[in-house]
Order: C-alpha cells, then sequence, then structure tokens
C-alpha cells in the first residue's frame, strides 16, 4: 500500500522552512508569579499584590481604608505573609512602565507590566502623612498627586523581602 501525498506538499514544506525562527527571550523576567495572589519584582526585590483593592473588592477605599486593607490581608496571610504594607513613593513609582500599555478601569491606558492583570483603577494610595492630604499615584500619567485623605482610589499593596544576613559560627574558645 503506497500513500500519495497531495501535489503541493513540496510547496508547504518550503514555507514551512522559510518561516522566521521563533525568538526566544532568555533573559530573566522582572516580574514573577508567585502564587496566585502575589508577584515578585527581581528589580526591586519588591512582592506586590497583583490585583489592587479596586479589583480584588470592587469598590473604592478612602485611605484609611486603604490602610485597613493592608490590616486585614495581614489577618489572612495572603500569600504567606503577614507584612503587607501600603508602599512609598518610590515603591510604587518603580512600577510604571512607560513602554507597556496596560488596560484599566474604564478603558484608561495604565502604565503597569501585562503580568498585573487588567482592569486595575488608575491611582493608587501611598503611604504618607500630610496632615490631611495624602499622596497617590497615577499608573496613566506617571505623577504623584495629593489629594484629601476620604476621596476614593485604590491601594496595589507590597512587601519588601526581608534581607536575610550571613552569621559565621561562633568560634569555640
Amino acid at each position: 500500500m503506497t500513500e500519495e501525498l497531495p501535489e503541493n506538499s513540496d510547496q508547504s514544506l518550503v514555507k514551512q522552512t522559510e518561516q522566521a525562527p521563533v525568538k526566544r527571550d532568555d533573559k530573566p523576567k522582572r516580574f514573577v508569579e508567585k502564587g496566585r495572589d502575589v508577584i515578585f519584582d527581581n528589580k526591586t526585590g519588591l512582592y506586590w499584590l497583583k490585583k489592587d483593592s479596586w479589583q480584588d473588592k470592587g469598590k473604592f477605599f478612602n485611605w484609611h481604608e486603604a490602610v485597613e486593607f493592608a490590616d486585614r490581608k495581614n489577618l489572612r496571610k495572603i500569600g504567606g505573609f503577614d507584612d503587607w504594607r501600603l508602599p512609598s513613593i518610590d515603591e510604587v513609582s518603580s512600577l510604571f512602565d512607560e513602554s507597556c500599555e496596560n488596560p484599566g478601569k474604564s478603558g484608561v491606558i495604565l502604565h503597569l507590566d501585562p503580568v498585573f492583570p487588567e482592569g486595575a483603577f488608575k491611582t493608587a494610595w501611598i503611604a504618607g502623612d500630610t496632615s490631611t492630604r495624602r499622596p497617590r499615584f497615577d499608573y496613566s500619567e506617571g505623577k504623584v498627586v495629593s489629594v484629601e485623605e476620604y476621596s476614593f482610589g485604590s491601594v496595589r499593596i507590597c512587601r519588601k523581602d526581608k534581607v536575610m544576613r550571613y552569621t559565621s559560627p561562633k568560634r569555640r574558645k
């Protein structure tokens, strides 16, 4: 029994070999998912909650509620950690990447890595105290704005990986 090939089989083989090789990105990734809820940033050593509070709860929080949001995540040991907190200005601005376009709530373009899920709110609360005004970071414009602490926004909490110091064993006398 002989198998007959279609007449175009030689042409399809030629097309397959002419295709460009698949580009492989062998560099280590900056953001790595660590379980269902957590993303690790290899550049800063920070762990970030994957979803902001808007994506997680479907409602906006004022600054005080954002702090309580972090406290509740600590009680539940989300991702196995109990030291979640609001990020500093430097930490939150490290997520801003103008080359990334991630669709946020209501279609606003956020400049966040696509490892973070779509649909986040454009502003996020930051740790800081300036009387009754509190800082927020705008992921669409890449800037910090100061607003009244009872304004509504979202928060993406973070934690810093503990630095383990090497200690040499004690010498016997």
